[in-house]
């Protein structure tokens, strides 16, 4: 089966203006495509982002993020890309918030 070459716009914002960002990428074999990083990032699709595919009457696809039936869903994934442990970070705030109230506590006595 052939490779074939798709291009993809999406919108990128530069000095305040809309621009077109365009990148390039191949269908494989299996039918798969690569989104390229940068307009993944630019669109905040991450890992497990479900997709609407429609194509549209010039030959090209258009792919639009369908809206997760659960909130939840909707924030999976979204600490991934945080340096450190966000859960242990919120535990250790946590304690910090349980000794400054101790201390008031103490001083209040």
């Amino acid at each position: 089966m052939p490779i074939h070459a798709i291009s993809i716009w999406t919108r990128s914002y530069r000095s305040g203006k809309m621009a077109l960002m365009k990148a390039a990428t191949r269908v494989t074999s299996k039918g798969q495509v690569v989104i390229p990083k940068p307009v993944r990032e630019q669109l905040h699709w991450v890992s497990g982002t479900e997709l609407a595919v429609e194509i549209l009457g010039s030959g090209a696809v258009c792919l639009t993020p369908l809206e997760a039936s659960n909130p939840i869903d909707a924030l999976y994934g979204c600490l991934k890309d945080l340096p450190g442990d966000p859960l242990a970070d919120l535990e250790a705030e946590h304690q910090a918030e349980i000794e400054a109230d101790e201390r008031w506590q103490r001083r209040g006595r």
